[in-house]
């Protein structure tokens, strides 16, 4: 089984709910940007200059020279996706619309205390539409599914 994927969505896109799904039903290996820089920052929180012009291009670097991968992310510099690209990596983007958006982080920093998110929806649609618009992705699902079914469908980009 060979498979090498990036996955973006914006903030309160699914990205983690996907991401447990598949660590419990499946054996895929998975990755995501927070977990990442924070192993690559000892744990600690960095702040956004560093996240984004450091530790991001680091670890997404380590992470295209994975064999077998599927990556999250909500940001990821074009240059290093037009990189993961010619290594044979699949760009998909979760779609859920900007209203689905802004109930979906609502109810997280009711319900679980999170941080407003929604400053930053407008800005990452922005970019994953010129990312569909310049070619860079290959994929898009509908990320405003059953989790089962966001599933079923990333896992046929599984070769």
């Amino acid at each position: 089984m060979n498979y090498k994927i990036i996955v973006l969505a914006p903030s309160c896109g699914g990205k983690s709910s996907l991401m447990r799904y598949l660590r419990e039903h499946t054996d895929l290996q998975i990755a995501e940007t927070d977990e990442e820089v924070m192993k690559a920052n000892n744990d600690v929180w960095p702040d956004n200059d560093l996240k984004n012009q450091v530790l991001v291009p680091q670890t997404t670097k380590e992470i295209i020279s994975r064999k077998n991968v599927i990556y999250f992310a909500s940001y990821i510099p074009n240059d290093l996706l037009i990189e993961t690209k010619q290594k044979g990596f699949k760009i998909v983007i979760l779609e859920v619309p900007l209203k689905i958006l802004i109930e979906r982080n609502k109810k997280r920093m009711a319900e679980e205390n999170y941080d407003d998110v929604s400053p930053w929806f407008s800005g990452q649609l922005d970019n994953f539409k010129e990312l569909k618009s310049k070619g860079i992705t290959n994929y898009s699902i509908n990320g405003n599914q059953d989790i089962e079914k966001v599933a079923d469908d990333l896992k046929k980009f599984v070769e």
